[in-house]
């Protein structure tokens, strides 16, 4: 029996990479059923950014969109007032240039290129404060400079807050130099939890190295490839 994770002993990102069979798959729902899985005490306080970073108000700016997030220490200043302040603090640095990156922070969102909403929505999610944040492939609709930004801002705010965050990406070169642990669904519908090693790039290339692809001739002349079969990875408990 697998053991469960207890999310309130450790603060870690997760990664999810593996799309399950079916049309009506669903990222979030997935996630809920991983913390479900877990058994985590409802009701779920986390924030939430889809691929393409629906869900902002749209009678509201980027900014006060943003603001809506934000939880003042202090009711003798304005809101955007502290927020400003929030970000000039020394564990915001990457924050803080991540916010710049929007050129016009009052513009509505349908006035607005999908890379401002989507650097909108990103900073919603790490300024709100719940128990976790849920990212669809967070790197979609961004520049590489901007991608960068967002993962030091998710180290930071890790270190800072210690707040479990989940992703769901099909690209593992950018995210596994950065995550923790891969949730893996099984075949009988429970989930598993690898520790992710930060050599596992070099591990592939080896395999590859030493393991080359077997060039043949066909019958009609024609080259067949084999790539050798990857062997299974061994299940670890969380």
């Amino acid at each position: 029996m697998m053991t469960k994770v207890n999310f309130e002993e450790t603060f870690e990102i997760y990664l999810f990479t593996k799309k399950l069979e079916g049309e009506n798959y669903s990222k979030l729902s997935e996630f809920l059923s991983f913390l479900k899985f877990n058994k985590v005490n409802m009701p779920y306080m986390f924030s939430y950014v889809a691929k393409s970073g629906e869900g902002l108000i749209p009678d509201m700016s980027l900014n006060e969109n943003i603001l809506m997030n934000f939880s003042p220490n202090s009711l003798t200043a304005s809101k955007e007032i502290q927020f400003q302040d929030f970000l000039k603090e020394n564990s915001n640095i990457h924050l803080d240039k991540l916010y710049r990156k929007i050129l016009h922070p009052n513009d509505l969102p349908e006035h607005s290129d999908a890379q401002m909403k989507k650097l909108t929505s990103l900073i919603k999610s790490v300024i709100f404060e719940g128990q976790f944040i849920f990212l669809e492939e967070p790197e979609h609709d961004l520049d590489s400079d901007s991608i960068e930004l967002f993962i030091h801002v998710l180290k930071e705010h890790m270190t800072r807050n210690k707040q479990n965050v989940f992703i769901f990406s099909h690209n593992m070169n950018l995210w596994m130099p950065y995550v923790n642990l891969h949730v893996k669904r099984e075949k009988d519908f429970s989930f598993s939890t690898d520790r992710i090693y930060k050599n596992w790039k070099w591990k592939k290339e080896k395999e590859i190295f030493y393991n080359p692809k077997k060039i043949e001739k066909a019958a009609s002349g024609e080259l067949l490839f084999h790539i050798p079969a990857k062997k299974s990875d061994k299940k670890t408990a969380a």
